[in-house]
């Protein structure tokens, strides 16, 4: 389990730059907010133009001597991974312990309403954050795209001499960082939504109800008195 960072952990934090997961500053940090435990509810961001948001606090970790904010679509996946890995884990052990005989049946069926229920709510959950998944892949499909025709013009600009050394250098480096951080982004969309997409209907449809398995009676041996007694014939002899 992930303890919630505290107000003390993060408090040196404010008016410091926030990122995200792969190195872009996201905003500034400019409020915190904290419940009575001392663990942090919420972050307010300056990200820029004069534009303030908050968001919640478990979005938010500690790394190194930086202060990362998670996507959300990345925090849906990963809730949804362990979310779906558990009733999957316990719909297999209900059904397994219901086919030996250790629960009894009216147990079993509202226990596994329960869990299929579960499991129903997850799918609808999992088309949602393919919906997500697919939106964020096409933005950084652009992104990429932009980057990569400025670096294209720049190098004309500077091959022409219509920029100098100097300045080549400059914006050059910082496509570079942003055509990193952008594929890198992309790559872990690729992976998460490849990952929910092998959730097809073979392996995300509820399993059929277990069955018990009947236990053969001992077939009874049968005893000295039931067994049939050999039939004698007794043969008179005249003498003559």
């Amino acid at each position: 389990m992930i303890m919630p960072i505290t107000l003390e952990q993060i408090r040196r934090f404010l008016g410091r730059p926030l990122q995200d997961p792969y190195g872009r500053t996201f905003g500034k940090v400019v409020g915190i907010n904290a419940n009575l435990k001392d663990e942090v509810t919420g972050v307010g961001i300056e990200v820029g133009n004069g534009e303030f948001v908050q968001c919640p606090g478990d979005r938010v970790t500690i790394s190194a001597d930086t202060l990362v904010l998670a996507p959300t679509w990345k925090v849906e996946a990963e809730e949804f991974r362990k979310e779906f890995d558990v009733v999957t884990r316990r719909l297999k052990a209900l059904d397994e312990l219901f086919s030996v005989g250790d629960i009894q049946k009216d147990v079993y069926e509202d226990m596994r309403k329960q869990h299929e229920d579960a499991i129903n709510e997850l799918k609808s959950k999992r088309k949602s954050i393919l919906d997500t998944l697919s939106q964020r892949s096409s933005t950084l499909n652009t992104q990429l795209r932009q980057l990569q025709t400025h670096l294209a013009g720049n190098k004309m600009f500077h091959a022409s001499g219509e920029f100098d050394d100097q300045s080549y250098k400059a914006v050059s480096d910082a496509i570079d960082t942003g055509l990193v951080r952008a594929m890198a982004e992309r790559k872990e969309v690729d992976s998460i939504f490849g990952y929910l997409s092998k959730l097809d209907s073979s392996s995300s449809t509820i399993p059929a109800p277990a069955t018990q398995t009947p236990v053969a009676a001992p077939s009874p041996t049968p005893s000295a008195a039931s067994q049939p007694k050999d039939q004698v014939m007794v043969l008179h002899v005249r003498e003559t």
